[in-house]
């Protein structure tokens, strides 16, 4: 019973101490936030209010730093998350919102998988909409339907929430031309302040920067992914059943919501205080009050182990057929 008890102690002691080493390890430290985009833009700005808070709920109070990574709508930052960064906890990345579709869809340019890394967390399941200018665009769902003329529809890259809606509603019958490979999220809003598309399916917190566009209504949304806007119809309404699995596959995005990941195999401790720490934040007032200053519709943050589960379970409902149907949208 004696020999027994030294061990159980022992045992204890052995745990405190890896808890107290891993308690102190971000003291003195400096951590790395690697963004996808580039600055001005929806992604860029809230993985800077990330950055600014989290560390307050690290212990130790380490410093960080932004590292932009921008390249094919947030694949080169996951690629480097993969090839380049040590799974020592102490690089964190938002790499944007669609871009572990890239291999589920068998993107050879997609030199990850999703399903392996370490996810911190999610800021919360997202709303996008349809905003229209109102100047050169159809104002209601209405008047987009029965344009005589196709909408001319900006998008980013192909293959994003961005141009796949567009690509799904056009299958779907409505009058629209697609137009993307807009750099980012800043420029896409540029040319539809300017006339030079007039409709785009953005985040609101694409508009961080430019909230004055929806205040003075010269932008307005008719069509939004989730029913968080009671006079506004959902994308859904006007997708026909077939193509609905592929609508939330490239919705999938705003399900998850802003990930903040992390390389594979961090040490479970260091994992553990990095999630704890982003709830903690995430529930934080002085943090909810930055954000509330371009998110409106952000529902409740995700911890990292529900983000890893249902990452897992997407990669398993992205079934060839699924895939094939996206892949053709992708190219029209």
């Amino acid at each position: 019973m004696r020999i027994a008890a030294v061990r159980l102690g022992l045992a204890f002691a052995t745990l405190a101490a890896a808890s107290a080493n891993a308690d102190d390890f971000y003291r003195g430290k400096t951590m790395t936030m690697v963004v996808g985009f580039a600055p001005g833009g929806g992604i860029d700005t809230s993985a800077r209010a990330v950055a600014r808070h989290i560390t307050r709920f690290i212990p130790g109070s380490p410093n960080i730093v932004i590292q932009t990574v921008e390249g094919a709508a947030g694949v080169v930052a996951a690629n480097y998350l993969e090839k380049r960064v040590s799974p020592d906890g102490l690089t964190i990345a938002v790499p944007g919102r669609s871009w572990f579709l890239e291999p589920l869809l068998k993107n050879p340019n997609a030199q990850f998988d999703p399903a392996k890394f370490s996810y911190i967390g999610s800021t919360g399941t997202m709303n996008s909409l349809l905003w229209v200018n109102a100047n050169s665009g159809p104002r209601t769902m209405r008047e987009f339907t029965n344009s005589r003329e196709p909408i001319v529809f900006g998008a980013l890259g192909a293959g994003m929430p961005t141009a796949m809606v567009a690509a799904i509603l056009a299958a779907s019958g409505m009058p629209l031309r697609l137009v993307s490979g807009y750099p980012g999220s800043a420029r896409l809003l540029l040319a539809l302040q300017q006339g030079e598309v007039q409709a785009v399916f953005l985040t609101e917190d694409s508009f961080s920067l430019h909230k004055e566009l929806i205040e003075q209504k010269r932008v307005l949304p008719i069509l939004q992914s989730r029913p968080l806007q009671s006079d506004i119809p959902l994308v859904s309404e006007f997708v026909p059943t077939d193509l609905r699995p592929v609508l939330e596959l490239s919705q999938s995005g705003e399900t998850l919501g802003m990930m903040v990941a992390a390389p594979a195999n961090i040490p479970a401790d260091r994992l553990d205080i990095l999630r704890s720490a982003f709830m903690a934040m995430a529930n934080d007032d002085e943090y909810r009050a930055d954000v509330a200053k371009f998110e409106t519709t952000r529902t409740a943050p995700l911890d990292g182990a529900i983000v890893t589960k249902m990452m897992r379970d997407l990669a398993a409902s992205a079934t060839p057929g699924v895939v094939a149907t996206f892949n053709r949208l992708k190219q029209q």
